[in-house]
């Protein structure tokens, strides 16, 4: 599960985000942002294009307030293909990304932060839709998530599916079986530390 995730970028992951996406991230601070609060993430069609929507993903023939029933701020990566809630973004150009600088998770009820700690932003494998279509469209998100790598085995049973730069072409736009398998296996241990909050 990814419950809270922050978005303060530093300059040093502001300057990544502007390589890396040829995008402006000089975006208001959000120290932690929970579900059906707004959350930026990055589509891409000729060029990449920032968006914000409800963190927690409306899905087609949904509004908002049936909507609101499910948690559909989490999407596990091993049943995007066929879940309802879920797999018509992930077959039908629903497929984006969400740049973060931490998220938290509270192993033993103990808050802890989770980052990189070479001033880089997270990317993690999102999933966005527009419901309903046309004029007055709400926008919305999701975080996939995955089994947890070794070193953060003992934080939680979840978390959320970064991704590795060199992986982004193909969560984005590869077939299913293959973006679903990036979305499981670009992150590798040993990138991220953890830290008390207090």
């Amino acid at each position: 599960m990814c419950g809270r995730i922050e978005l303060t970028l530093t300059e040093g992951m502001q300057d990544t985000l502007r390589d890396l996406f040829q995008i402006d991230p000089s975006w208001p601070t959000q120290p932690e942002i929970s579900p059906t609060q707004q959350a930026h993430f990055l589509t891409h069609g000729d060029t990449w294009t920032l968006q914000s929507g409800r963190w927690g993903l409306i899905p087609p023939g949904l509004e908002l307030p049936a909507a609101k029933k499910y948690a559909t701020f989490n999407a596990r990566a091993e049943t995007l293909d066929r879940s309802p809630s879920f797999k018509a973004a992930f077959k039908s150009g629903g497929r984006c990304v969400l740049p973060l600088s931490a998220f938290f998770e509270w192993p033993k009820k103990n808050k802890v932060r989770i980052a990189r700690p070479d001033d880089k932003p997270l990317l993690v494998a999102g999933l966005w839709s527009a419901q309903p279509p046309g004029e007055g469209k709400l926008l919305s998100c999701t975080v996939i998530t995955r089994p947890p790598t070794d070193d953060l085995a003992g934080v939680h049973d979840r978390m959320p599916a970064l991704l590795l730069t060199r992986d982004l072409d193909a969560w984005l736009n590869a077939p299913a079986p293959e973006a679903k398998a990036v979305a499981l296996g670009s992150w590798r241990p040993g990138l991220v530390t953890v830290t008390p909050t207090s």
